[in-house]
């Protein structure tokens, strides 16, 4: 789609086309029953007293695919429009100085010890002792994600914990007072550096890590010294549920909540409904809502950008907005909503968020193997193609069905390319879709489906699926793990897989793949444990983002862009877009105090 903004016929791409999910993060890889290495698990998630307007609905079954997908292109079409026309009229001049992030940031300005430190004693007597934290320990365990195959950029400088929206808005009036960068931070799993704190050159404590970056070499966590940028940790004092509206499909809750906390809270209730987006064990709804985030479901549930209806966002200057009501349609202007969700934390931090609810119908879980993984692709895209009513279409290939095997967990699995599906509907939508989908299975030469049969099995049949990542890192000790995605238009996603798959090969390296197939998501664990292997997995990366960009397709479908793939998004977007982004930025955040060199280049760092 494209948009006309100026009079001087300046035209900007607002997506490619819609290649299933466009935007961030699996925002985590954890797996069930497994603690995440930085996980803080002696903090409970405290549920507090709230209000269910009733505890029991009868629902169609039909009723949880509700998109908005036409209308929020429309209202960002708007929105992006009309905030370029403002900004245009603030910024008149060479249109060539924007496209130079040093350029188009004058007010920008680098932060300093004397200012880090002057502004972390204003927040000494503004919160009390243990909402503020300086160790060394804890400053290391919000600096990087585990799960990021990238090396850590640098540390923070200190860790604030708010318990609501008025603690943020005290901290973020101090950090745009003085300047000081802020890293909103959920469940820090993040794959491409969102949480990542920057270096600079006026911070004497970053010198010897910006010479061995300068140099080449690989930078540790014992290289790096306290910097100069504040994380804000909602996860420790910002996780509860602030209402349920279950008549209307509605929960309200604050962002360092996960999402598994609130469907075991809806079923803890006997409230038959649940929150569909499911990145992966563990993903809280802030970094969620930060990358766009999707899962196993958005084939019929969709992203988090179907999934949200409102945001409390606390801007750059301390000022606090709602970006719309409950209600399931406006015609009230813009959609601000879709304006926060994918932009990494880089315009303003949630507080709070309105979520859609879906019916809990029941479900038949399935899985077939294929000779050869354009066979398993093309029975996925086959089954979209012709209407299929199926909740989830996961491929795994060979490789990742004989590390999941080796892993082990109940079910041993003939090891071939594999659809894992998940039906939903009433007994007799699943009984009709289960026959369609075997004929396709059928033309395409898969083998004769395992089905579930009741409830546990198909929990058994899914733990296989959301295990892949500790499969792949425990099949070759001591490896690390590079874990990317892009997307593609379904109809595209046969041959992104094959000559993936040829690629990953041709290079020698140990690279199973699983794929959100349904919309055209692809993943690939690329196994590393040389230098020298990973900068072949990188190359792998890198032809797997410019194969997918040739076919329409994005650099993410749900990792979001971050540090890692900033490098990619002008290729894909254009210089125009990437102006009209920073723009906007500038509009929100004339300092760049908000998660700074993330999405797009901007202000004083290294």
């Amino acid at each position: 789609m494209q948009a006309i903004l100026r009079p001087s016929s300046r035209v900007v791409k607002t997506s490619s086309r819609r290649a299933g999910q466009v935007r961030w993060a699996s925002n985590s890889h954890n797996n069930a029953g497994r603690a995440h290495p930085l996980a803080r698990p002696s903090i409970p998630i405290r549920r507090p007293t709230f209000t269910s307007t009733t505890t029991t609905s009868t629902f169609a079954a039909r009723n949880s695919k509700q998109r908005v997908t036409a209308l929020t292109t429309v209202l960002l079409a708007t929105l992006t429009g009309a905030l370029s026309y403002l900004i245009g009229l603030k910024t008149q001049g060479p249109t060539d100085q924007s496209a130079d992030p040093a350029s188009s940031s004058s007010s920008y300005k680098e932060p300093t010890r004397r200012a880090f430190d002057a502004a972390v004693k204003e927040l000494q007597a503004l919160l009390p002792e243990h909402l503020l934290s300086l160790d060394r320990d804890s400053l290391v365990a919000r600096s990087h994600s585990d799960w990021a195959s990238h090396d850590p950029s640098g540390l923070p400088g200190a860790i604030l914990f708010p318990r609501g929206t008025q603690d943020v808005v005290n901290i973020v009036k101090l950090a745009n007072k003085y300047s000081i960068p802020i890293i909103p931070m959920a469940a820090n799993t993040s794959l491409e550096g969102h949480t990542g704190a920057l270096t600079y050159k006026s911070n004497p404590s970053d010198a010897a890590s910006i010479a061995k970056r300068g140099r080449g070499e690989c930078i540790t966590l014992d290289d790096l010294e306290p910097g100069l940028a504040w994380v804000v940790d909602v996860s420790e004092n910002m996780n509860e549920i602030i209402k349920i509206h279950d008549h209307d499909l509605q929960i309200v809750v604050q962002p360092g909540i996960s999402y598994d906390a609130i469907n075991e809270t809806l079923a803890e209730k006997n409230i038959p409904l649940f929150f569909p987006v499911d990145p992966a064990p563990g993903a809280m709804i802030g970094g969620m809502i930060g990358t766009g985030a999707s899962g196993t479901n958005a084939v019929r549930h969709g992203t988090m950008r179907e999934n949200v209806y409102n945001l409390t966002v606390v801007l750059a200057d301390g000022s606090v907005i709602k970006t719309r009501s409950r209600a399931k349609k406006s015609s009230a202007g813009p959609n601000l909503t879709q304006l926060f969700i994918g932009s990494e934390g880089t315009l303003g931090i949630v507080t709070e968020a309105t979520l859609r609810l879906v019916p809990k119908l029941p479900q038949r879980v399935g899985v077939s193997g294929f000779p050869t993984i354009e066979d398993a692709a093309n029975a996925a895209r086959d089954l979209v193609q012709q209407g299929v009513g199926l909740a989830c279409i996961e491929l795994l290939d060979d490789v990742m069905v004989k590390m999941i095997n080796a892993k082990g967990g109940g079910i041993t699995w003939e090891e071939k390319p594999s659809l894992f599906l998940k039906f939903e509907g009433t007994q007799a939508q699943i009984a009709e879709d289960v026959e369609r989908t075997k004929k396709i299975v059928r033309t395409n030469n898969g083998s004769k489906f395992t089905f579930s049969r009741n409830d546990k099995e198909a929990e058994n049949i899914w733990y296989s699926r959301k295990m892949g990542l500790y499969a792949v890192i425990d099949y070759v000790p001591g490896s690390k793990v590079i874990v990317t995605d892009v997307c593609v238009p379904p109809s595209q996603f046969p041959a992104l897989v094959a000559a993936t798959k040829a690629d990953i090969s041709t290079q020698g390296l140990i690279g199973p793949f699983l794929s959100h197939a349904g919309d055209g998501n692809f993943h690939a664990l690329l196994s590393w444990t040389t230098q020298e292997e990973k900068v072949r997995g990188y190359g792998v990366v890198a032809r797997m983002v410019e194969r997918a960009q040739a076919l329409d397709g994005t650099c993410t479908g749900e990792h979001g862009v971050g540090m890692g793939k900033i490098k990619y998004l002008e290729a894909e977007l254009g210089s125009g877009t990437i102006d009209i982004m920073r723009k906007i930025k500038h509009l929100l955040d004339p300092k760049g105090i908000f998660n700074p060199g993330k999405l797009i280049k901007e202000g004083p760092c290294c």
